[in-house]
């Protein structure tokens, strides 16, 4: 008899999982096609399909997910805002990707300080997630806290110092804030990550104008330096480095040219005042390109993140192939230490 019972619990409970196999299969199905109408951009019906599944399993978080990001992508912010709770009550997948839905979507419905909330909550659970850092900053950013977003992008950036878009909201709130040096280093990074995408050629013309742009009056004599910046060397240097241009040696030169060289030199100008500095910026940025002045890379480095200027750098390309190719080789080997 015992013997029965026993037999009769393990099909009960082989039947239950191959249902529940059974079910999810189901599930997984459904929320694959509406990924499929999704980025075919037929919204309306991945949402229909994603709430089939949620038939299937109404705690489904991958469906709920799902619902949530295609209802931020349609701007119904608040059905984002409900499907994301729901991902974020169930606390199991998904949790920290809704933190941000949720709060993208407070944010665009002009609710800041409940998205900056929403963002802070998130990072107690989640705190390795540089989204979350670069979508707190991108609307501290909005509210004029500079410190706030200044901080979280650092933090992002040291989690993964290949997100492009951290350095260009970094490059923009130093340039917002008349911090022209710090504002240069973070758009070259950028420019190195997105050297051809829809915010490169902007961004290209952003940092000529950047390193061209001197508001002190060019002096043999070291300026007082201003409270507090820690670049206004770099600053000067740069100004002086603007106003070689016009020496006769240079008159010949390229813009491209000068650019490579002039830039070579600011990145040993920043090594070379370095010293003991170790906060973010010189570590971060400075070591780096000052890494790659002392490696010889510089020149292609300059020509890789300007290729928007085409035809130039198809010219430079010509003749300097194994160079580029040194210089993302080593790129490659530098990034694998973080």
């Amino acid at each position: 008899m015992m013997i029965k019972k026993i037999t009769a619990f393990f099909l009960i409970l082989i039947s239950t999982y191959t249902g529940l196999l059974g079910q999810q299969r189901i599930i997984n199905g459904l929320i694959s096609e509406g990924i499929k109408l999704h980025d075919k951009g037929n919204y309306i019906g991945a949402i229909d399909l994603y709430k089939k599944a949620l038939l299937v399993n109404n705690i489904s978080t991958q469906a709920n997910y799902e619902i949530a990001s295609t209802y931020l992508t349609i701007k119904d912010y608040k059905n984002a805002i409900k499907y994301s709770d729901n991902v974020i009550a169930a606390n199991v997948d998904y949790m920290d990707q809704a933190y941000i839905l949720k709060g993208a979507a407070l944010d665009n419905l002009g609710k800041q300080l409940e998205a900056i909330k929403t963002y802070e909550q998130g990072l107690k659970k989640f705190t390795k997630n540089y989204l979350l850092y670069y979508n707190l900053a991108l609307t501290s950013f909005s509210l004029k806290d500079y410190k706030t977003a200044d901080g979280s992008l650092e933090k992002a950036l040291t989690l993964n110092p290949s997100h492009a878009s951290s350095h260009f909201l970094l490059a923009l709130s130093m340039r917002t804030q008349g911090n022209r040096v710090k504002g240069i280093l973070a758009l070259y990074n950028f420019l190195l990550l997105e050297p051809n995408s829809k915010r490169t050629a902007s961004a290209v013309k952003t940092l000529e104008a950047a390193l061209k742009k001197s508001n002190e009056k060019i002096s043999l004599a070291m300026p007082t330096k201003k409270e507090n910046d820690e670049f206004y060397t770099a600053e000067l240097m740069l100004a002086l480095l603007e106003s070689s241009k016009a020496n006769e040696s240079n008159k010949t030169k390229s813009a491209a040219q000068l650019f490579s060289e002039n830039t070579n030199s600011f990145f040993e100008i920043l090594g070379a005042i370095k010293k003991e500095k170790k906060d973010f910026w010189w570590s971060f940025y400075v070591d780096y390109f000052y890494t790659i002045a002392s490696n010889n890379l510089t020149e292609a480095f300059c020509y890789y993140i300007t290729q928007v200027n085409e035809d130039v750098y198809k010219e430079w390309l010509k003749n300097n192939l194994q160079q580029l190719e040194s210089f993302l080789a080593w790129q490659t080997k530098y990034l694998h230490k973080f």
